[in-house]
């Protein structure tokens, strides 16, 4: 019995590759440099021009915590971008992994095992897609028709653009409708881009951690029952089989590794920027609520940017917490075989694998932290104190 690669992948895939993220090898010069293009683009076009603007308005708090808030989205955007780049041929091989992992026969039970991680990381892809196109529709609705980036803005100085999607300071005339509507189409698509990368690249992750996860229960299903499966046969045969599951669990190992060197340090951008938004957006909702002028699409668009932040940052802490629990029961799997069957040498050997109950599998936000669900609320309660220092700052 085998998992369709196909299957788990596919949401992802289609994503990704509509947008060309999709790590593959790549033969020509636009295809390969294709993700920093388009990191040059969102530092160009977005980053470098808001804040520069903000040095223009940086005595109206409100107007800098909505423009700050919407800007540390792109910044670890960037960084995404920059991993996908100069990641890509790790990642490529990972999926090679992957695929080789999922062609590989299983048993009824491990088929099962490996068919709820593949279908929980398929409805994810779903779920996180549909929010994609949420955020985008609310974005583009409140930052063009109601100008949300420039609503808090009381005395706008003559240097800002303020009719674009977002108040950027652009050192050159954009009165006219050719250089008006060539920037507006950048940004409109620097804009859609950054959303769908923000939110499904971290599907993409989630995928991979949770085909990890789904490899450990595997591990832990062959370790339980190794002892039994070659109770009385030669003693040759249990060093073949117990071959078989640590060169398993090396690769799973590896493979773990890899995927946190590369995102580790977008990993603790998140935590910044989900720390950091989550405060300035329920911030921006409670202005918009005392505020005469404001429209649904005003509130609807932070608020999707939120959940869809706190969505994202607890699917990592939750995904991270999964891994560790998974692989400490692995180190504990032999427990359940019995093991003191076996020879003496060969009961040790199964030391290798329970010492992992001890030190388990973590992913971490740039060695700062470990992705947990401890960490997701550090964050909540680290948001709300910000946030009521922020609203004390304004009110005085």
């Amino acid at each position: 019995m085998k998992i369709d690669f196909e299957y788990i992948c596919g949401w992802n895939r289609f994503l990704m590759d509509l947008a060309g993220f999709w790590p593959k090898p790549r033969s020509n010069f636009i295809s390969k440099h294709w993700a920093l293009i388009n990191a040059a683009m969102v530092l160009i076009v977005i980053i470098i021009p808001r804040f520069a603007a903000m040095f223009l308005f940086w005595n109206e708090v409100d107007a800098v915590v909505q423009s700050f808030s919407t800007q540390l989205v792109f910044i670890v955007v960037f960084f995404k971008l920059m991993v996908l780049h100069f990641g890509n041929e790790v990642l490529v091989d990972l999926l090679g992994t992957m695929e080789n992992d999922l062609s590989t026969e299983l048993t009824e039970k491990q088929y099962t095992l490996v068919f709820k991680t593949a279908k929980m990381a398929r409805t994810i892809s779903m779920f996180i897609g549909i929010g994609t196109i949420c955020v985008v529709i609310t974005g583009i609705v409140s930052l063009k028709l109601y100008h949300l980036d420039s609503f808090y803005i009381k005395n706008p100085d003559s240097r800002l653009s303020t009719n674009f999607f977002f108040v950027a300071y652009l050192p050159f005339n954009t009165t006219s409708i050719v250089i008006y509507t060539t920037i507006l189409s950048i940004q409109f698509y620097v804009s859609v881009i950054s959303t769908g990368i923000h939110l499904i690249l971290d599907s993409f992750v989630v995928m991979l951690i949770l085909h990890i996860c789904g490899q450990l229960q595997v591990i832990h299903e062959t370790l339980t029952h190794l002892v039994k499966d070659i109770f009385g046969l030669e003693k040759e045969n249990f060093k073949i089989a117990y071959q078989a599951v640590l060169i398993k669990h090396q690769s799973v190992c590896r493979f773990t590794r890899s995927l946190d060197e590369l995102f580790n340090f977008t990993w603790f951008l998140e935590l910044l920027n989900c720390t950091l938004t989550l405060c300035f957006q329920v911030y921006t909702v409670q202005k918009l609520l005392h505020s005469d002028h404001s429209s649904i699409f005003q509130m609807g668009f932070p608020l999707c940017t939120t959940l869809g932040l706190l969505s994202q940052f607890f699917l990592n802490c939750w995904t991270g917490e999964y891994l560790m629990s998974q692989s400490a029961e692995v180190g504990f799997a032999y427990y359940r075989s019995k093991w003191y069957t076996l020879f003496p040498s060969d009961a040790r050997s199964l030391m290798m694998i329970g010492h992992q109950g001890l030190r388990p599998l973590t992913l971490t936000s740039w060695k700062f932290s470990i992705l947990s669900q401890r960490l997701f609320l550090q964050v909540m309660k680290a948001s709300f104190s910000y946030l009521s220092m922020l609203l004390v700052i304004t009110d005085s």
